[in-house]
């Protein structure tokens, strides 16, 4: 299934792959990636939700605009947006890594050297 709405794959779903500018970002059962999100992307996803509860609370964007598909940075495809930039972000693309059994992320947050948050 594709789909933007978070809602649906929770659920309808077991696993779920988050894409963004073509590469997976992260790979998780729904559960760890509803609880232990791991990229700055899916974070950003989530916080989007809005729930009926939520009357006076605003709608949350992503900063920044994603680029064309012909001009992805050089690095992390999210680095220009991310809020958790890290120097090597900008230059070097981090590799899908498994962080723990079943969950996989690409960012270098959770490359060994640099998990700082």
């Amino acid at each position: 299934m594709i789909t933007h709405d978070l809602g649906v794959i929770a659920e309808t779903c077991d696993r779920v792959a988050v894409f963004y500018g073509g590469q997976v970002v992260e790979e998780a059962d729904v559960v760890t990636l509803f609880h232990n999100t791991a990229h700055p992307y899916t974070f950003g996803l989530l916080r989007a939700v809005t729930s009926l509860g939520d009357k006076n609370k605003g709608l949350y964007s992503i900063p920044g605009v994603v680029p064309s598909a012909d001009k992805m940075p050089n690095g992390c495809r999210f680095s220009e947006r991310c809020g958790k930039r890290l120097d090597i972000c900008m230059d070097t693309a981090p590799k899908l890594i498994e962080i723990e059994e079943g969950h996989k992320c690409r960012c270098w947050l959770h490359e060994r050297g640099y998990r700082n948050g």
